[in-house]
């Protein structure tokens, strides 16, 4: 089996060659195409087996037709939020999304704490599909009305089982409570 098999777009297909990859891992194999459907997921796999990329890729697929090269932001609102439970995991998913994103013309920040929240309000206010983010730093935005959740389609928990222990819950049931009734789930 190989990456076409999967149902994957030319541009993402160039993306996963560009990237040196020739064939998916089990996890993406099972996963890609149960994404790409509209379905829900809930995957685990061990480290470096190809668990971002399988949540990565049909999450960038999904978006594509939102993909524009206006220099409105309101042509880019936030349509998929990625939480990770620590900063470098979320700058690592954040590499992924923008090696795989590179021929489509979709926009991708990462949110975290430990710096100054200025940059990264600029960011949001000139338009972004994909934030990549921890949790209390995108409440810290949500306080701040630097950042409107209203359009997410799609929300990724990244390492769900850290998510949901007692450190981060309740901030993860925080955000879940501002994003929309209907959005697809990994």
């Amino acid at each position: 089996m190989n990456f076409a098999d999967l149902g994957l777009m030319p541009e993402l297909l160039r993306a996963v060659e560009d990237a040196g990859y020739a064939e998916p891992t089990p996890i993406q194999s099972q996963a890609i195409p149960v994404v790409l459907a509209g379905r829900d997921v809930m995957g685990g796999a061990q480290t470096g087996t190809g668990k971002t990329a399988s949540f990565t890729l049909p999450l960038l697929q999904r978006l594509a037709p939102h993909a524009n090269t206006s220099t409105s932001p309101a042509r880019h609102p936030i349509r998929a939020l990625v939480l990770a439970p620590t900063r470098e995991l979320a700058m690592q998913v954040h590499e992924s999304v923008l090696t795989y994103a590179k021929h489509l013309p979709l926009r991708a920040t990462c949110i975290y704490g430990g710096v100054d929240m200025r940059a990264q309000m600029d960011i949001l206010r000139g338009g972004v599909e994909i934030v990549v983010a921890t949790p209390g730093r995108l409440l810290d935005h949500v306080q701040q009305k630097s950042i409107n959740l209203g359009q997410v389609q799609m929300l990724v928990l990244d390492e769900a089982d850290r998510m949901l222990d007692m450190v981060f819950i309740h901030d993860v049931k925080k955000v879940l409570a501002l994003l929309p009734k209907v959005k697809q789930s990994l």
